[in-house]
C-alpha cells in the first residue's frame, strides 16, 4: 500500500463523504477510522491481510480538526445473504 500522507483539515469534505455513504440506497458494509495517521494506515493493512476489507475499500486519509488525527472511511456493497 502506497504511503497517504492525510489532506489538510476540511470539515465539509468529511461531513459530505459521510452523508454520500449513508444517502445510499443499497445495502452496504461501512467501517470507520479515527485516529493518529500510523495507526489508521496499519488497521488497514490488518483489515486487508486478515481478508477482511481491501485496501481499496477505503477513503484516502483526511485529516480531522485534532493534530495527528485521521479519519478514513470504508465502503463496499454487500454479499448478497
Amino acid at each position: 500500500m502506497a504511503e497517504q500522507q492525510p489532506e489538510r483539515p476540511d470539515a465539509l469534505s468529511i461531513e459530505m463523504m459521510i452523508n454520500n455513504l449513508l444517502r445510499s440506497e443499497k445495502r452496504a458494509n461501512r467501517m470507520i477510522l479515527i485516529g493518529a495517521p500510523n495507526w489508521v494506515r496499519g488497521i488497514i493493512r490488518l483489515l486487508h491481510i486478515s481478508r477482511i476489507a481491501e485496501v481499496k475499500d477505503w477513503s484516502r486519509l483526511m485529516q480531522t480538526r485534532n493534530p495527528n488525527e485521521v479519519i478514513s472511511l470504508m465502503h463496499r456493497p454487500r454479499a448478497d445473504e
